[in-house]
């Protein structure tokens, strides 16, 4: 087995290096921000322990009132030529510690949020082809848990297909199986989309705007009012990742998570393992 690239100390330890250097003005246009699993209790990078989401909560709450927004909102603060700074939050996937640890917080505090729903797994587990060793057998959401956080008004549910299908296996079938699942069951019919493993899938593209107002993907980056509605960019959140760097994402050029994704990425060209 490869080394890893340092562990949780030595890149909390990293990133607060290169949060030190971060700009503190806020950034223009839309900052999407991916989570994945809250409270999950592994090891995981996208596996965020509860009081680390409290904290990053409280660290939007400091934000001028009015950043933090549905993504309905923010993408029409962008099709009106509006670089107002807007926060997102999107969930991918639909882990049921999501509904357990983090919802209560989203709730109490009105926060809106986005969670992309791989349908095919509601009820069950979270298991599909390629997925992590600390995610795959996790309890999933239920469409109980759905109906009641889409009646607060707090949440916009995606589609992220139903079978958590891998970049290459995107099918027309796939994306509609999802829509007519989450119409189904909660009366909606999804106007958004993201990619799995954030891949851009660029012969599907077409088809994605014919069904959703937007598509986002794992690529770094904020949103103007010139980005493509179908590749809309993210910023990532993960475990190990201090307050301080942590609002360096939502500010400036970025500049602190880049460094670390160059290192990660050197890291694994080197063997380790992020």
């Amino acid at each position: 087995m490869s080394p890893a690239i340092g562990g949780d100390g030595v890149r909390a330890t990293l990133k607060r290096g290169l949060a030190a250097v971060a700009g503190s003005r806020p950034a223009a246009g839309t900052t999407a921000l991916i989570y994945h699993r809250v409270g999950g209790g592994t090891r995981d990078e996208l596996d965020l322990p509860t009081d680390r989401f409290v904290e990053q909560l409280d660290a939007l709450a400091d934000l001028h009132p009015g950043t933090v927004v549905p993504l309905d909102t923010a993408l029409d603060r962008l099709d009106g030529h509006d670089r107002t700074p807007s926060v997102v939050l999107t969930f991918d996937d639909g882990f049921a510690d999501v509904y357990d640890n983090a919802w209560p917080h989203l709730r109490d505090r009105k926060i809106p949020f986005t969670l992309y729903l791989a349908t095919g797994m509601v009820g069950g587990e979270m298991r599909w082809e390629g997925s992590t060793g600390t995610s795959a057998g996790a309890a999933a959401l239920t469409w109980k848990q759905l109906a009641e956080m889409h009646a607060s008004g707090l949440l916009t549910v995606g589609n992220h297909t139903r079978s958590h299908a891998r970049p290459e296996h995107l099918t027309e079938a796939e994306l509609d199986a999802a829509s007519d699942d989450i119409d189904d069951r909660l009366g909606i019919r999804p106007d958004h989309f993201a990619y799995t493993w954030g891949v851009p899938v660029p012969a599907m593209e077409h088809q994605l705007r014919r069904r959703f107002r937007s598509a986002a993907t794992g690529l770094l980056g904020r949103n103007l009012p010139g980005t493509d509605r179908i590749r809309l960019h993210r910023v990532p959140v993960r475990r190990t990742d201090p307050a301080a760097f942590f609002r360096a994402k939502l500010s400036g050029d970025l500049g602190p998570e880049r460094a670390y994704a160059r290192v990660v990425t050197l890291g694994k060209r080197a063997g380790a393992r992020a």
